[in-house]
């Protein structure tokens, strides 16, 4: 006799699906909330709510198995995903506050143009919400007004650097500052590996690497449910499962 078919084993399904509700409530809540707010746009609210509808499904097609504890596991890592959501609203937050910041330095530069502290202050601001041509812009501003400051100087050089390099492919060397040409494996100058997992994340956080995690997260979702339904192996099933979890993870970590 099936366990899961007894009294006990009933009572046993009821527990565990209130659980699974429970637990997605709360993230689910402040997701919407936040949408409400408009603290995020719709579609990283369905990317999140999808995903976490997605197991919850793989968990009801799959249950009775030990793969639906897998996917119970996985399911509590990404309700927990919800505070990488918090941690990019408030750093969307932290955004206005800095606009704000410049507007403040412009007024100060436009009283007192010789003033280092607020281009200094807005090239920060600039470098940290990747403005890098305004952050140029306010370099040259103020060695147009002292333009014997060395320091300055360099600073302006590398930020050149770092902006060339972005435009063209170009890979600079972390270890020693080399710039190397698109597509190269290692540093011409010292050797170092230039495609570690730490440049593939990096890559994978901009705007068009995002869209391709989520897309990447969303088909593997779908393609899970699929052969789960379909009677496919379960191993294979799991294996979708599990790469569907780390794209998910991989999006909302390097989207906060």
């Amino acid at each position: 006799m099936d366990p899961l078919a007894s009294p006990g084993g009933a009572y046993m399904n009821v527990a565990v699906m209130a659980a699974v509700l429970m637990m997605i409530s709360y993230p689910i809540y402040r997701v919407v909330s936040l949408l409400i707010e408009r603290s995020i746009d719709a579609l990283e609210a369905v990317i999140y709510l999808g995903a976490l509808t997605g197991f919850v499904v793989g968990i009801m097609t799959s249950w009775g198995t030990p793969l639906a504890w897998l996917l119970l596991v996985m399911l509590g890592v990404l309700c927990l995903g919800y505070q990488l959501i918090q941690h990019m609203v408030e750093r969307r937050a932290m955004n206005i506050m800095d606009g704000e910041d410049l507007e403040e330095c412009q007024e100060l530069m436009e009283r007192q143009p010789k003033n280092k502290w607020s281009y200094e202050r807005a090239v920060n601001i600039c470098r940290r919400r990747g403005e890098y041509e305004r952050a140029i812009g306010y370099m040259e501003g103020y060695l147009r007004q002292v333009p014997d400051d060395k320091e300055m100087e360099r600073r302006l050089r590398q930020l050149k650097r770092t902006v060339r390099q972005q435009s063209t492919g170009a890979k600079l060397c972390p270890e020693c500052g080399t710039e190397n040409y698109a597509g190269a494996g290692k540093c011409i100058s010292c050797g170092r590996v230039l495609a570690l997992p730490g440049d593939f994340l990096a890559g994978c956080a901009t705007e068009a690497g995002l869209k391709a995690l989520a897309g990447t997260a969303a088909s593997l979702l779908v393609l899970s449910i699929g052969t789960k339904v379909a009677g496919a192996p379960v191993p294979l099933v799991g294996l979708l499962f599990v790469g569907a979890f780390v794209t998910s993870l991989a999006y909302l970590y390097l989207r906060s």
